[in-house]
């Protein structure tokens, strides 16, 4: 039985009690009712809740300031903000306060709110014991010995819920433990390593020499949980997002210190995974931003914000364009254009990529179709599939509705993949890429050379265009090694009757060395830079542009 107090939300309360919870089905809730802040403050300080929801707009006082009096308080129950609407300064707020929630209100579900108190009860007694461990006083979160330096390490798994709906949630517990395992053997003795609860994970470091040992530190685990690991038979590839903060030169209360590090890591997260940051009095504004374009870019995706910009692919030979890619873009209401480079990596750590893959796949879909109603029958369209979009179940049945929706014939569609992709789960992969070709699309590797670039998968997967890496192409005028490698990869695609094409060809010598040597297309900003749909017709109608410098 769980005992919680809930300050102004009788409505959610009442999910706790009614609704049933797969992940707390065994678990039994007590709720009490509270309106205003003096009833909360006497309900909190009797110290009989194993849990708090908190509205933000309580009768004569904000949520917020319930939440300031107790974080650093002998009350370490987990707080949980609800609020009417999306407000990014809430957000943080309650972040920097102690909450270990935030929820708006039409987006709560009984799943939801009860795994979130599961978590926060988790949590804090791991933060309880941690603190013990590195010596901070429970009471005023301060440490109680003087001199002694400190480096917290959070880490949180990158794309584990996709991992989870890979393999079963049995098969992810195992790889939680692996990584535990992974952790002890990278710490030292005098180390602390602790699970925080679900995939997150943290270490307490002492006595290390300087900022560089502690780096040397973040740089070992990552590399270590990047090590395939074997899994009841399966390789299973995994890796992790980590945030750094120092005691006690970024805080000298734990609490916060705890706050620092989670912004690091989010931070190390929306920059693409499998990295580390440290804190930064600076992360705090662009965290704020980051939390909320993920907000928003919920709203965006139903509100069809998001659309496809095309950039044209030219056949060296013919100089004629062959293809378009499509590319995702996002029109702001207030800000305008947000760039590529900052909302995918925010779609990926808010688990939103899957639903930005299938709308730019169904966007252009129907956009090829209608350019072959203005004379441009020929002209086939790329779309780049996510990792994770990708190793869905259905990802076949996804990519079939988009053609039949739109009517495209399946031979004007290629679907663009990573070597990673293709390469997590060799023989799934291989199966699911089979399926697509028979269905009588192409297939494309792209970003070659940057990855495994094994020649194992290139004889076994259906495959029918390389794309080489960027930045294997700047290099061809005056590094050997880059013009050596992009030979190489030509001649291994023509051998294997595979097409090749030239990625983001920027000036005139590069475009001439791959003539030369035989690149079947090339693509990039010297050629053609991405346009709208009317822009891109425009651009080629009637005389199907020449390969030519684009002005």
């Amino acid at each position: 039985m769980l005992d919680i107090l809930s300050v102004g939300c009788r409505e959610f309360a009442r999910f706790l009690v009614l609704s049933p919870c797969a992940i707390s089905r065994n678990i039994n809730y007590n709720v009490k009712t509270v309106v205003t802040y003096a009833e909360a403050l006497e309900a909190i300080e009797s110290r009989e809740f194993d849990a708090c929801l908190v509205n933000f707009d309580l009768a004569d006082k904000s949520g917020l300031d319930l939440i300031r009096k107790f974080a650093a308080s002998e009350v370490s129950m987990p707080f949980i903000l609800i609020a009417d609407e999306e407000d990014d300064q809430v957000d943080v707020e309650a972040m920097a306060s102690g909450a270990v929630d935030y929820f708006v209100k039409d987006q709560i579900t009984a799943p939801l709110l009860r795994g979130a108190i599961s978590y926060g009860i988790e949590r804090k007694r791991t933060e309880r014991r941690l603190a013990a461990l590195a010596g901070f006083d429970e009471l005023t979160g301060l440490a109680n010995r003087t001199g002694a330096q400190l480096a917290i390490f959070q880490l949180d798994l990158d794309r584990f819920k996709q991992i989870n709906d890979t393999i079963g949630h049995m098969m992810g517990d195992h790889l939680l433990m692996k990584i535990a395992g992974c952790l002890r053997e990278c710490c030292r003795e005098i180390d602390t390593v602790a699970r925080l609860g679900g995939d997150e994970f943290a270490v307490i470091a002492t006595h290390f020499n300087d900022h560089d040992s502690v780096e040397m530190m973040a740089r070992k685990i990552l590399a270590n949980i990047s090590e395939p690991f074997t899994i009841v038979g399966h390789t299973v590839h995994a890796s992790a997002s980590m945030g750094i903060t120092l005691y006690p030169n970024d805080e000298d209360n734990f609490e916060r210190l705890l706050a620092n590090v989670d912004m690091a890591m989010y931070r190390a997260k929306t920059d693409g995974g499998n990295s580390y940051r440290f804190f930064d009095a600076n992360l705090n504004g662009d965290i704020k931003r980051q939390r909320r374009l993920g907000r928003e870019m919920r709203r965006a995706l139903e509100g069809k914000k998001f659309f496809a910009h095309y950039q044209p692919l030219f056949d060296t030979k013919s100089s004629r364009v062959v293809s378009a890619e499509a590319l995702a873009r996002w029109r702001h209401p207030s800000e305008g254009f947000i760039c590529p480079d900052e909302f995918i990596p925010i779609a990926e750590s808010a688990s939103r990529i899957d639903r930005l893959g299938e709308r730019i796949l169904h966007t252009a879909c129907v956009d090829c179709k209608e350019r072959q109603s203005q004379g441009l029958e020929n002209i086939a369209v790329a779309v780049n599939v996510s990792p994770s979009q990708f190793r869905r179940s259905d990802i076949v049945g996804t990519v079939m509705r988009a053609l039949r929706k739109s009517r495209l014939n399946p031979a004007l569609l290629e679907l663009e993949l990573t070597e990673a992709t293709v390469m997590q789960d060799f023989e799934e992969a291989a199966n699911a890429l089979q399926r697509l070709r028979n269905e009588g699309m192409r297939i494309a590797i792209v970003d070659f050379g940057t990855g495994y670039s094994s020649m194992t998968y290139l004889k076994h997967f259906p495959v029918d265009r390389l794309k080489i890496d960027q930045s294997f192409i700047s290099g061809v005028e005056t590094e050997l090694g880059d013009r050596a490698i992009t030979r190489a990869i030509i001649r291994l695609a023509s051998g294997l009757g595979i097409d090749v094409t030239a990625e983001e060809v920027e000036n005139q010598a590069q475009l001439e060395f791959l003539r030369s040597k035989r690149c079947n297309s090339v693509q990039g900003y010297l050629l053609g830079r991405p346009a709208t749909l009317n822009e891109f017709v425009e651009s080629i109608s009637g005389q199907n542009s020449s390969l030519s410098v684009a002005s």
